[in-house]
């Protein structure tokens, strides 16, 4: 997930070199576009496909990771990378709906895509006893320390964490 963004599209890179069949998701087509074009070029060979997908939606999540499994097969890890920073403001001006808008796509939706996943992974796994699945979940060195503001992004990080 955000595969469009630099840090998304630096992993689709680097998974692709090391052999991975790539689902990238984004929000935003013409980025995910750019990302699947920077990939092809960088790496020819390379098997991948983009979606489409707003993490809040599980709908939206569900049609995705469908579409994975019917062209690739078993997914065997998920990088679960979108996020959105949301303002720069002092906490006592920080907006509300900025902060809900932060945890919906940062917690919420990062939930939706762990948990589609992870059904995803439990259901290949009793046909296919001894495999691996991963999933990483990206945080950020702000739930540890905070970062003076952004309150919405240090806490949704923090819940990544935990």
């Amino acid at each position: 997930t955000g595969a469009g963004g630099n840090f998304g599209r630096e992993g689709c890179i680097y998974f692709g070199k090391r052999g991975a069949k790539i689902t990238a998701l984004d929000v935003n087509k013409i980025a995910l576009d750019e990302t699947k074009a920077i990939v092809k070029k960088e790496i020819p060979a390379v098997q991948i496909i983009t979606f489409v997908c707003n993490v809040t939606d599980p709908d939206s999540v569900l049609a995705a990771v469908k579409g994975a499994d019917t062209k690739f097969g078993t997914i065997d890890m998920l990088w679960n990378n979108a996020g959105y920073q949301g303002q720069i403001a002092p906490t006592l001006e920080y907006s509300l709906t900025d902060f809900a808008n932060v945890m919906n796509i940062n917690v919420t939706g990062m939930f939706t895509v762990l948990q589609t996943v992870a059904k995803n992974m439990a259901a290949a796994k009793k046909s296919n006893d001894g495999h691996k699945f991963t999933i990483v979940n990206t945080a950020s060195v702000a739930a540890l320390r905070g970062t003076p503001a952004m309150v919405a992004y240090a806490s949704s990080k923090a819940a990544i964490l935990a």
